[in-house]
């Protein structure tokens, strides 16, 4: 269910000397339906609170020419999640990356290849052959493509309650990275609720009808009908019977409902009630990447419903529909153009142009550049109104240095797609393009050049033999296991950017982690770990840069792990209270607003390994296991070892005392691989994908962060990006970086 309320529950907590501590007695349910705290939470019992997932990708590189790297990054280039080979000399990439869980498809580039290349991620898997994946021959262009004035909200959005003061808090998005917002500057002067709600009856004057008439459909007879389902939840599936006026718990999936927000967003934009642009309607644009691409969003919404509603999928998976139904979501956010929707070629008559009199069509090339460090990517595009009808060349080179050279012929719409990786910041990598003779530029030559990319450590080198991954994300957790703390997940606050540099045979070489304390709200004297639970102690040489005292209770081997563990385990510090000193009042550091902020403290450790047998899908950075210790030191003497407190689902070390298991309000059972929740399935606790604003103390998460409760009941699948900072997205005067104005 939604949390449509701004407003704070004050919670009664007491608290021991020893930790920031909420009393066990339960708190009362709210007279509303929805969740005012964690405790009210009614979170599946198979739900993992997890904010990433990781994917088995399989991609079948070009057959011919020169093997280089695949790069793997977001639908923007803002965030690489892959660079690297195949295995085993072969030419198909085998491995495993992490990634946020609100990604839904992914954009793949291989020197040299034509594209747009974006893959949608079916379930765990992302699969993809550049030597089968075909273009539609359909025509678009972006030439003198006016975007301007079309708006476009989310499933959330659309589901949220009217409000006349522009102001609404319904910014859902299913499991993408587009987030629908709730203010609007409509007619009405309210949210898309109030939208939604004033022209409900003039755009369905007989009920909205979603689906296959065939089959089975989804009918919505009244606005509130769509206010009472929406955002919806449940896996991307297809109906087994028709619905009338489902609430939220029927839960129809996640593509019923992200076709159900599309719908709207095109019938209300198409009824003139949405959106100012004046040469198209929304439902006449086409798609410029991915399964869809060169179709019109009306004719994709015909085959969508017909799938949805039993009729067949056609050449199409049930995850391709439903990100397409989503990129019609995110493709004008907040009236922002994303890149995802394109204008279509008015060619009704068939001479290649509607709009030039006769004249004839042409191809129009450009060339653009964007540091994915380290690397350049640059692109040739087609952006004109006719392909290309001969090979031009193009050279590349590195501070004036010719460093390589191809040719390029391309379609409508299609882009020759150059990956450079810079060897220094400093390089200036420029692109040269000839220009076909019938591009009608008066220039023979295009240009770019790109630099400041990349730092001094991460160039690939002369010969790119060396890659680097990087995974990164925040850590927060209670530290009361086995009781109940009171969810304000900041007892300690910590960044972790992991970078795995492997050789050409995708062997690990060495990992450099990078911690950053933020804050801690407690008293206790809590150390910090990690578990690399593919890796054994002896494959590690040497690691460096922890921070432990000579008198602590963790005995570290010579090679820098942990005595005593089957698994390679690494201590980052024993005792937070003394790597970042308490210097105010308060409990702890860095969450309560009446004290000073006291600096983040950054440790660096160095990982080296000893053998050179460990692959980096074997490695499964992802999966890398961090804990705290709780208590290690007391009254200034080692204390405890054996308290861990791990993310939920997570396996202890060998050295956890497993009495704790069971006691308290700890339900782990693990015979049934369920370890640090409660009957309830609440975590002690979360691993966010991306950077995270921590809450201020004695703050329930759920109040600060407005879509965490309904993330969690949805199991997940409603809003996986609850800790962005997106409109409607949080409270911020119970975020402790927001109140002391952290940037």
């Amino acid at each position: 269910m939604i949390t449509k309320r701004f407003f704070l529950l004050t919670i009664i907590i007491s608290f021991f000397v020893t930790s920031c501590y909420k009393d066990d007695e339960d708190v009362k349910p709210s007279d509303n339906s929805e969740p005012d705290n964690m405790e009210e939470l009614n979170v599946p019992q198979n739900f993992d609170w997890k904010t990433t997932k990781t994917i088995d990708v399989q991609i079948s590189l070009p057959s011919n020419g020169d093997l280089n790297p695949l790069v793997i990054t977001n639908r923007d280039i803002t965030k690489r999640y892959f660079k690297g080979y195949p295995e085993d000399n072969s030419r198909t990439v085998n491995t495993k990356i992490t990634i946020p869980t609100y990604l839904s498809e992914l954009r793949l580039f291989y020197n040299g290849t034509n594209g747009p290349n974006m893959a949608t991620i079916e379930g765990d898997n992302l699969s993809y052959n550049f030597n089968t994946t075909q273009k539609s021959a359909r025509v678009v262009t972006d030439d003198e493509c006016d975007l301007e004035g079309f708006v476009t909200y989310s499933k959330g959005g659309w589901g949220q309650n009217a409000a006349g003061n522009g102001n609404g808090n319904g910014n859902g998005n299913g499991n993408g990275n587009g987030n629908g917002n709730g203010e609007d500057d409509d007619d009405e002067g309210g949210n898309v609720g109030s939208l939604r709600d004033a022209h409900f009856d003039d755009v369905y004057p007989s009920g909205l009808v979603v689906g296959d008439p065939n089959n089975y459909t989804i009918t919505f007879d009244e606005s509130s009908d769509v206010e009472n389902y929406l955002p919806g939840g449940g896996g991307t599936q297809v109906l087994s019977q028709s619905w009338t006026n489902p609430v939220q718990a029927d839960k129809l999936g996640n593509m019923a409902d992200q076709i159900i927000a599309a719908r709207l967003n095109v019938d209300y934009d198409a009824a003139g009630f949405l959106g100012e642009n004046e040469n198209y309607e929304l439902g006449e644009l086409v798609y410029k990447d991915g399964a869809f691409m060169n179709m019109s969003v009306y004719d994709f919404l015909d085959l969508a419903e017909t799938a949805l509603g039993g009729g067949g999928l056609g050449d199409y998976s049930v995850e391709e529909y439903k990100n397409a139904a989503e990129k019609i979501i995110n493709s004008f956010h907040e009236g922002n153009n994303n890149d995802i929707l394109t204008c279509p070629n008015d060619d009704d008559n068939g001479d290649g142009d509607d709009d030039d009199e006769g004249e004839e069509d042409y191809p129009a090339i450009e060339i653009s550049s964007i540091c994915s460090e380290p690397d350049g990517i640059f692109s040739i595009t087609n952006t004109g109104e006719d392909k290309m009808d001969e090979e031009q060349d193009y050279r590349v080179y590195r501070n004036g240095n010719l460093i390589s050279t191809d040719s390029y012929e391309l379609d409508i719409n299609e882009t020759e797609e150059i990956v450079i990786t810079f060897d220094s910041p400093t390089d200036v990598i420029r692109v040269e393009a000839d220009l076909p003779e019938d591009d009608q530029s008066e220039e023979e030559m295009i240009f770019t050049e790109l630099t400041d990319c990349g730092d001094e450590d991460d160039g690939g080198g002369d010969d790119n033999d060396e890659t680097t991954e990087q995974l990164q994300g925040s850590l927060a957790y209670e530290d009361l296991w086995p009781g109940k703390g009171d969810y304000d997940f900041n007892d300690l606050v910590i960044d972790y950017d992991f970078e795995v540099t492997k050789n050409n045979q995708e062997i690990v070489q060495d990992i450099t982690v990078t911690f950053e304390i933020k804050a801690f709200g407690a008293s206790l004297h809590n150390g910090f770990g990690f578990t690399l639970p593919n890796v054994q102690p002896g494959d590690i040489a040497s690691v460096s840069g922890y921070d432990i005292a000579g008198s602590s209770v963790f005995d570290i081997s010579a090679n820098g792990t942990e005595s005593g563990q089957s698994d390679a385990t690494f201590i980052v510090f024993d005792d937070v209270r003394r790597v970042m000193p308490q210097t105010t009042a308060g409990i702890g550091v860095n969450t309560q607003v009446e004290y000073d902020f006291i600096e983040p403290v950054t440790m660096t450790m160095q990982i080296d390994f000893a053998t050179n047998d460990i692959t980096y899908s074997e490695l499964d950075i992802g999966s890398f296991n961090p804990f705290i210790i709780v208590n290690t030191v007391l009254d200034g003497n080692p204390n405890i070892r054996g308290k861990e407190v791990h993310l939920p689902g997570e396996k202890p070390t060998d050295l956890f005392d497993e009495s704790y298991f069971g006691s308290d309000h700890d339900d782990s059972n693990p015979s049934e691989d369920r370890y640090f929740v409660t009957e309830n399935n609440l975590p002690w606790g979360i691993n966010i994908a991306e950077e995270f604003d921590w809450v201020v103390e004695k703050q329930d998460i759920t109040n600060a962060y407005n879509h965490f409760a309904e993330w969690a009941e949805s199991g997940g699948i409603n809003y996986p990006d609850w800790y962005q900072d997106n409109t409607g997205y949080r409270s911020d005067n119970l975020i402790y970086p927001t109140q002391k104005d952290i940037p």
